[in-house]
């Protein structure tokens, strides 16, 4: 025993090593070396057990091997390495998969803010129907750059948007018919406000005004909208699940596409909050908006 304890120390402080440190972060010859231990602390384990059954020494090398065998086959994970996997491959691998149901979210948003567009464009009176009499009292058309409490105003923003996709997702629970109603409405009020501003106003610095972050943000609410029509089919379609089951898959992958929606949330609400209200030419801020759309196209269709 005392000529074996010193290999029982040094793997003892071997398991302390890889209980504090990522397996990438420990040297090679390290590894090599608690494997050696390992299987020696194994042999010496089969011999008490043979030899000194029930006794301390079996007791003290049974634990000893158990903790070092947890480091054969478990790596300490990093949640930070998780967030990269899940931001650089499994967000936009889950984007492709469940495309077709973030492209109806799309087309349900964009119907809605066609026939407002069309229905305001024909009589201004219609914006009613979409916006509120104090909403409408307030646009001043000629965007005149104002003063921002930029913390505050990204804040809101940002608290705004994702209770909205919070909405898209968890209506998906009423048949999809909530997500479809959430999509439409909001189509419907983008659809009014802009058919105003054709009326009235200058598209050129309306869209410098929405663009920066709006595409960002939308594209968030349509990944939004798409997780909760998932979670509508999970209701109506389960094909040869059980429906609780399937639902409950169904809420899991929603879910995962929602965590995604969050950030693009965030990212759109700090572009708002800090660089659209920038009293900068709205030529730059279109060419930032084209920018960002490049990017959520690549992002898409190449990270793997």
């Amino acid at each position: 025993m005392e000529k074996n304890k010193m290999y029982w120390d040094e793997l003892e402080g071997h398991i302390h090593l890889f209980s504090k440190n990522r397996i990438a972060n420990i040297p090679s010859e390290k590894i090599e070396r608690f494997l050696y231990l390992f299987r020696s602390a194994s042999h010496h384990l089969a011999y008490a057990r043979t030899h000194y059954p029930k006794s301390k020494l079996e007791r003290y090398l049974n634990t000893l091997v158990g903790n070092a065998h947890q480091h054969l086959y478990t790596v300490r994970k990093n949640p930070w390495d998780d967030f990269k996997i899940y931001i650089l491959q499994d967000f936009p691998k889950a984007l492709r998969q469940y495309h077709l149901f973030i492209l109806a979210s799309f087309f349900v948003f964009l119907l809605g803010a066609m026939i407002s567009f069309i229905m305001v464009v024909q009589d201004h009176t219609n914006s009613l129907y979409f916006l509120p009499k104090s909403i409408l009292e307030t646009i001043d058309y000629s965007f005149k750059d104002r003063q921002w409490d930029y913390p505050l105003m990204s804040s809101q923003i940002m608290i705004n948007n994702i209770t909205v996709s919070l909405k898209a997702f968890v209506y998906g629970l009423f048949l999809g018919i909530g997500t479809l109603y959430i999509l439409f409405v909001n189509g419907c009020i983008l659809g009014a406000l802009t058919s105003l501003v054709y009326l009235n106003g200058d598209l050129l610095k309306y869209a410098s005004l929405i663009l920066p972050h709006g595409i960002i943000e939308l594209t968030a609410i349509f990944i939004a909208g798409g997780a909760g029509l998932l979670l509508g089919k999970g209701l109506l379609i389960p094909g040869k699940y059980r429906r609780l089951d399937y639902l409950i898959q169904s809420g899991k992958e929603g879910a995962r596409l929602l965590l995604g929606c969050m950030l693009f949330l965030v990212v759109a609400a700090l572009i708002e909050g800090f660089f659209t209200p920038l009293a900068i030419l709205p030529i730059i801020k279109l060419g930032f908006a084209a920018f960002t759309l490049l990017i959520l196209i690549l992002y898409i269709k190449f990270l793997k």
